[in-house]
């Protein structure tokens, strides 16, 4: 099954397509790419989304833990963890933007209590490895003076002149994260997504590493899943090269909170001050660069 990629309207330069890695772009045959649950150990799996082609793109969990949100709440918790990776494996191959989206329900997405996105991180806008060009424009003009009495023939003089007006432009990479509401008109928010952006001055790519966390506020000891769409968009060459296979979609995550946590560094007491305590987050890798050795 092949997928459909279409130039969006507001770009006349034909330079980019999309394409929905959720879905099941055209590939080789046998490619698959899209990551199941371990039927052995179908809870809480460690890879959540992995794509290989002419660009990779990963979302792996680092750490998850089950408790409460505080001492003095009576409200469980679950901290998530998350490493993001954007790599391309080929010279001149990028990609332009992507869009992550992680929805949190019980099993029984009709169930009346429901684990709810109480905060994230990174949350906001954010700016990534800023660039300053000079950008010129010319301005030109021409006065003139015409003569048109009737024994005369037309006559205009005039004088042209140019302006050129020199700026500094600033543009950069960006990393947009929000809490938002899916699927349901009510409630609270059950959703949480980023938005990574390359920079639209020198087109280099979105960041390669992304390192982010959810936590979640629970009403139950109930298990729960989470389903994950990543949608990027590529340049035309990556685009339209066959790199990706046509498999069913992603499993949901499946969260059992009875699973302890094997790391000690968090308190499972008190989830929102673990939160806070991530204090290297957010951690934004636009490139690596490996330094020799003298």
């Amino acid at each position: 099954m092949a997928e459909t990629c279409n130039i969006p309207e507001n770009d006349s330069s034909g330079e980019v397509l999309f394409w929905d890695i959720s879905l099941a772009p055209t590939g080789d045959s046998g490619s698959g790419f899209h990551t199941k649950n371990d039927p052995n150990h179908p809870l809480q799996r460690q890879n959540y989304v992995e794509r290989k082609g002419a660009v990779d793109v990963r979302c792996s969990c680092v750490d998850v833990v089950h408790g409460f949100l505080a001492p003095d709440n009576d409200l469980f918790g679950t901290l998530i963890v998350l490493d993001f990776r954007f790599d391309s494996r080929k010279r001149a191959r990028r990609i332009a933007s992507v869009d992550v989206e992680l929805r949190f329900s019980s099993i029984d997405p009709t169930g009346p209590d429901q684990p709810e996105v109480s905060r994230i991180v990174p949350d906001g806008n954010f700016t990534v490895a800023p660039t300053t060009q000079s950008e010129a424009n010319t301005l030109s003009g021409n006065f003139g003076i015409s003569a048109a009495a009737t024994p005369v023939p037309n006559l205009r003089a005039g004088l042209s002149f140019d302006k050129t007006i020199t700026r500094e432009m600033t543009h950069a990479a960006a990393v947009i994260g929000a809490k938002s509401l899916r699927g349901r008109n009510f409630g609270q928010p059950n959703t949480a997504s980023w938005t990574l952006l390359e920079n639209p001055a020198t087109k280099t790519g979105v960041p390669i590493a992304m390192r982010a966390a959810i936590l979640l506020a629970r009403h139950d000891e109930e298990m729960f899943q989470c389903v994950i769409t990543i949608k990027a968009r590529a340049d035309w060459r990556t685009s339209l090269e066959s790199v990706f296979g046509s498999t069913p979609p992603d499993d949901p995550v499946l969260f059992d909170p009875s699973i302890e946590s094997k790391n000690p560094a968090y308190d499972e007491m008190n989830l929102a001050q673990a939160f806070d305590d991530l204090s290297s987050l957010p951690n934004i890798t636009f490139r690596n660069i490996l330094s020799e050795k003298v």
